[in-house]
């Protein structure tokens, strides 16, 4: 069951997930530009900033954000996606200060910039012209489908876990023309 609460959070999507299987209740994907005022939200309800991650793939970073209740059970996470090219997001440091450690390492292992941050230097890594290192070449990127269940990318009424249909072949252009 998805909280009346998260209709405040501007999403992209909203998956209900099975805490048994993924040890979450809701994954939500949110735009770069709402992740601030999704956080602020969060952090009214009672939930706390466990970690941050990225993830590299083919369509750029996936920007991940798990959080817990301080009193409930239910794990939610928030994902946003940017490009290569364009890898910034905001800070949410002065909502959750702990996320201050995390962007900083996210940004030292991945190169994710994080807008308004008080103090984005180097945390772990020598602070040089050294690329980061969790930054893939493009021939060994999959594809964020390929990574994460579509549920999670998109709304579905798929529930998790059901069975999912086939993934699509490659057509050329040959054989589209010819169908």
């Amino acid at each position: 069951m998805i909280p009346a609460w998260i209709s405040k959070i501007r999403t992209e999507a909203v998956t209900p997930l099975d805490p048994a299987k993924t040890g979450q209740v809701l994954s939500l994907l949110v735009a770069r530009d709402h992740i601030v005022d999704a956080c602020h939200v969060l952090w009214d309800q009672g939930y706390h900033l466990e970690d941050l991650s990225a993830c590299d793939v083919t369509e750029g970073f996936v920007v991940k954000y798990h959080f817990g209740h301080w009193v409930e059970p239910g794990r939610i996470t928030l994902r946003v996606a940017v490009a290569h090219d364009d890898a910034v997001i905001p800070t949410v440091s002065e909502v959750f200060t702990g996320a201050n450690w995390h962007e900083r390492e996210c940004h030292d292992f991945h190169g994710v910039v994080f807008s308004g941050h008080p103090n984005l230097n180097a945390l772990l890594l020598p602070d040089d012209d050294t690329p980061p290192p969790l930054v893939k070449t493009d021939k060994t990127r999959k594809s964020r489908t390929d990574v994460m269940p579509m549920e999670y990318l998109v709304d579905s009424d798929v529930a998790p876990g059901a069975e999912k249909a086939e993934k699509p072949t490659k057509t050329t252009a040959t054989e589209a023309a010819a169908g």
